[in-house]
C-alpha cells in the first residue's frame, strides 16, 4: 500500500477537528465516519485495525476522497456521520 496515501489519509483526519473545532469531533471520529461510509457498515466488523492498513487500495482512495470532500463540504459530513451512527445502532 502506498505510504504517501496512508500519510495523505492520516492528515486529512488530523486536520479535519482544526476546521470544525465547533464540532468537538477528535480526529479518529472523521476516520470513522469515511470508513463506516467506504465500507457501508462498521468498519471495524469488515477489516481488522488499523483499517488504513487493511483496507484494499480503492477503498483507501474512496476515504480520501471523502475526507477531502469533508472538507469542503460540512452537510454531506454530517449526513455521513447521522449513516455511520446508524450503522453502529446509535440512531
Amino acid at each position: 500500500m502506498n505510504l504517501n496515501k496512508r500519510q495523505e489519509y492520516l492528515d486529512l483526519g488530523n486536520a479535519l477537528p482544526n476546521q470544525y473545532y465547533h464540532l468537538k469531533f477528535d480526529n479518529h471520529c472523521y476516520w470513522r465516519i469515511a470508513l463506516d461510509n467506504t465500507l457501508f457498515a462498521k468498519w471495524s466488523e469488515v477489516v481488522p485495525a488499523p483499517a488504513y492498513r487493511n483496507i484494499t487500495e480503492d477503498q483507501l482512495d474512496y476515504a480520501i476522497h471523502l475526507l477531502k470532500s469533508y472538507q469542503k463540504d460540512e452537510q454531506l459530513l454530517l449526513e455521513h456521520n447521522r449513516i455511520s451512527l446508524i450503522y453502529r445502532g446509535k440512531k
